[in-house]
């Protein structure tokens, strides 16, 4: 397993030893996050670790498992991609993805069948009584954070697989010492060779696992911001590869974008985060916006598509036409009966991603002035609202 146990043994020592000096007080929030991280998530690593090598004697056949022309959804936080995916993810008949659960308790075949084994005790023994208990919990616990709706069953993007080898922008969330970590967010151009290939080997690999899990004859649909930085490495390692990419207007992403940060330093007890890496952020969002139409520039157009966030959500039916057309995937009745009831559904959905430009340190110039290139770029509306409710 390629894990970065010496990225995990500096946090480590940023954390216990220099937290006055990296900001990462010992606040009591800041406290709970630290003792999950470094308690309860290694054991579970640990168990990961070995139900990988059990995967090897009791599930070899997945290696003969082709991937083939995987769908990954990519763009900056808060462009679309979740509502996207999980659109997609209900055409069971050609897509398959990862819910949470598969992501973060259980990535391997082993851990897989272990839980379905579980639940068939619960169902033969119990009449399904554990499941609705978790499915409860699941409800009040995960469903009440803030930013999309989730829950262990739930689609999700699949950045936290790289979690289990440490390798994953999603660290700067739990240790916002921007200084301190690999340049995950500039994957393809700053990681070393022998590194990305590394984890792009174990990240396929679990693709790899999941399909045979899924029957095998599905296509694999990703989504994470975290992909945007990796357009070349997606190519290299699956040649087939469709990529949609979702572009926004940096007048409502870059508000949007750092309130969902906000909110989450804050849940991780670094209240300040925000503030703090406001330029360093920028600069991700800036990158994420050019980076991909650079590589683009060099692939056919059958391999990829840009979408505009605005004229997605305005148009979600005609946006999934086009976008099966370019796949050359046909488009069922039952599914497009299911986008119909999936568009009005969201026109009742009001985000708990509520903020002003002021208590985040914004002002509509400075988004235009830091983001002029990519106005230009995609042609942006300068003049466009800078705050929704409507996320």
């Amino acid at each position: 397993m390629p894990i970065n146990l010496t990225l995990a043994a500096r946090l480590a020592f940023l954390q216990l030893f220099k937290s006055n000096d990296t900001g990462l007080h010992f606040t009591p929030r800041r406290r709970a996050a630290v003792l999950l991280w470094y308690l309860v998530i290694p054991i579970h690593q640990i168990l990961t670790f070995i139900c990988f090598y059990l995967d090897e004697i009791f599930f070899p056949l997945y290696r003969k498992q082709e991937i083939k022309a995987p769908v990954f959804i990519v763009g900056n936080f808060r462009s679309g991609s979740t509502l996207l995916q999980r659109l997609l993810a209900r055409d069971p008949d050609h897509f398959t993805s990862m819910n949470i659960a598969q992501i973060y308790i259980a990535p391997t075949l082993t851990q897989r069948t272990f839980w379905k084994f579980i639940g068939a005790i619960d169902r033969v023994l119990f009449g399904g009584r554990g499941r609705k208990w978790l499915q409860e919990r699941d409800r009040r616990w995960l469903d009440t954070i803030q930013m999309h709706k989730v829950g262990l069953f739930t689609p999700d993007e699949d950045e936290g697989l790289l979690i289990t080898i440490w390798s994953t922008m999603f660290l700067q969330f739990v240790f916002p010492v921007v200084d301190e970590l690999p340049p995950y967010d500039h994957f393809d151009e700053e990681i070393p060779a022998l590194q990305r290939r590394r984890i792009m080997g174990f990240y396929s690999a679990i693709i790899r696992r999941h399909l045979y899990d899924a029957g095998g004859d599905r296509i694999y649909l990703a989504k994470s911001p975290g992909h945007t930085a990796r357009i070349e490495s997606i190519y290299e390692f699956f040649p087939d590869a469709h990529i949609i990419y979702l572009a926004r207007n940096p007048l409502r992403l870059v508000p949007s974008a750092l309130n969902f940060f906000k909110y989450i330093w804050n849940y991780m007890g670094v209240p300040d985060g925000a503030r703090r890496f406001q330029a360093a952020m920028f600069r991700q969002f800036k990158y994420w916006y050019l980076y991909p139409m650079q590589r683009f520039r060099d692939k056919p157009k059958t391999r990829y598509m840009v979408l505009r966030y605005n004229d997605f959500v305005a148009n979600v039916e005609e946006t999934i036409q086009k976008v099966y057309e370019w796949m050359n995937i046909p488009l069922s009745d039952s599914f497009r009966r299911v986008v119909e009831q999936v568009v009005k559904a969201n026109q009742a959905f009001e985000s708990d991603n509520v903020y002003t430009l002021e208590e985040l340190g914004l002002t509509r110039d400075l988004i235009r002035q830091e983001f002029a290139e990519v106005f230009d770029l995609f042609q942006f509306n300068r003049e466009a609202d800078a705050v929704s409710v409507m996320q």
